[in-house]
């Protein structure tokens, strides 16, 4: 049997939004996310991160740093018990490397973690704090998306107003959502 997943945006969903997060000291996760995190692993749900790196692209950092940023992440949820199966990022800008289908809303990413876990993608979630994330999660045929307050969550909401965004406060509520949903 295939297995179901939570596919997660990093930036502004799992840690607080720092613009081109590349520093480990500088990752500091959203409130409650170990909590959401463990829940849902709990439920028998694998945890996967999905990102775009676009700094890597515009010269700003190297992969190296977000490999980096990914251990530390690992060291913070591995004091809950939990661990994210994959990370997976894009490190590409239209304006600086081409186009290309691994970066949000492409769905490149999601079906190559698919792929490597056996993943049934009508059985996953996706959930972000952009309309990209939304948009991975639906062009993915994900079962369904949600758009957390955090990050630029607020502001997202905002400006695609008519957009039928499932809409959360934080992937806390997010994961409580979830869980409901396959009950």
């Amino acid at each position: 049997m295939k297995e179901k997943a939570c596919f997660l945006d990093r930036d502004g969903t799992l840690n607080v939004e720092v613009s081109y997060l590349h520093e480990p000291e500088k990752l500091k996760l959203e409130k409650y996310v170990s909590e959401a995190l463990k829940l849902l692993q709990d439920n028998g749900f694998k945890l996967i991160v999905i990102t775009n790196q676009a700094g890597v692209a515009r010269g700003m950092y190297e992969e190296k740093d977000i490999a980096l940023v990914h251990e530390k992440m690992q060291e913070f949820l591995k004091e809950y018990g939990v661990q994210i199966d994959g990370f997976y990022y894009c490190p590409h800008h239209p304006d600086f490397s081409g186009k290309c289908e691994c970066r949000k809303p492409g769905t490149a990413l999601l079906r190559q973690a698919a792929e490597d876990f056996n993943i049934d993608l009508s059985r996953s979630y996706m959930i972000g704090d952009r309309l990209s994330d939304i948009q991975a999660g639906e062009n993915a045929c994900c079962k369904k998306s949600f758009l957390v307050k955090t990050g630029y969550g607020i502001e997202t909401a905002a400006s695609h107003a008519d957009y039928p965004f499932n809409i959360v406060e934080n992937l806390f509520e997010a994961a409580e959502k979830i869980i409901s949903d396959t009950e």
